[in-house]
């Protein structure tokens, strides 16, 4: 057998490599961003979020990075140019459709204390349902699927407003996770969370991407987290992309300053660059 005949072998059988061959990419061309027709806040060329891989916007407060997720589930129309999602304007997609094929978790969500875990999570299944259709068999499959998946099996029936914040972002996840879409946008999802619970939605939405091929773009502080959890980063600085591409091309010392304004020493470990932050540039 030749070596094309392997790789070409592999990619049917590996059933995580096939999924990755049907997953959805997102491309901006030429956009503008803005809130009521203002000044844009947002402004990009070109952009990619790649299919069947995990791209994490970073930059500081203010860069764009959750305007610009907005655009990409449809939250927010572009004043010039196009966000497309699967080769179709975004805009163009039908609601329902859309909720079945991209999830998206926000920073800003709430529910009734009372309503349980598992209640929330299988809000994730209204996509999948008529107006008057109850749960199936294969609803509650996702369910147990996306509560295993996250780690909250045996907090299912407990309240969402008795659980810790951490407790409680892995809940709305599973309710993300429930939906069973072939794309997911997270925002800031490991924002206030202790390093275990944010170690635990990473690892869940790294082994959703790796076992099903989910195209994901999230939102997230920690530039060194993000390094070691994405597989491209798009880098904003006051609302314009500064620098996109794999993690060991574009976290640099040049960009920490110029972007973050931090001095810091940038290394190469095993998963990826480590960012040592020194003092802030504005101290020198």
């Amino acid at each position: 057998m030749s070596a094309d005949d392997d790789a070409g072998e592999n990619a049917t059988t590996d059933p995580a490599r096939a999924a990755r061959t049907d997953s959805p990419r997102i491309s901006i061309e030429e956009v503008a961003l803005s809130y009521g027709g203002g000044e844009p806040v947002v402004e990009a060329e070109r952009l990619e979020v790649p299919a069947g891989e995990i791209t994490a916007l970073v930059g500081p407060n203010g860069s764009g990075k959750s305007t610009l997720l907005k655009a990409m589930n449809a939250e927010l129309s572009p004043d010039r140019g196009v966000v497309a999602f699967d080769g179709a304007a975004v805009e163009s997609y039908d609601t329902g459709d859309l909720a079945r094929r991209l999830g998206l978790l926000s920073q800003e969500h709430t529910a009734p204390e009372s309503t349980t875990v598992r209640e929330l999570a299988t809000h994730g299944r209204y996509p999948h349902r008529g107006f008057f259709e109850g749960l199936t068999e294969a609803d509650y499959r996702a369910v147990d699927r996306a509560l295993e998946r996250v780690g909250v099996e045996h907090l299912a029936d407990r309240p969402v407003g008795g659980l810790s914040g951490g407790q409680a972002q892995l809940a709305w996840l599973a309710m993300v996770l429930a939906q069973e879409t072939d794309a997911l946008l997270l925002d800031e999802p490991t924002t206030y969370l202790d390093l275990h619970h944010q170690l635990r939605v990473l690892g869940a939405v790294r082994e959703l991407n790796a076992d099903h091929g989910v195209t994901v773009c999230v939102v997230l502080h920690d530039i060194g987290q993000a390094a070691r959890f994405a597989d491209n980063l798009v880098a904003l600085k006051g609302g314009k992309p500064y620098e996109w591409g794999p993690p060991d091309e574009v976290v640099t010392d040049d960009l920490l300053r110029e972007v973050f304004g931090v001095v810091a020493d940038v290394g190469f470990g095993p998963e990826g660059p480590t960012v040592t932050p020194r003092r802030a540039v504005d101290e020198d």
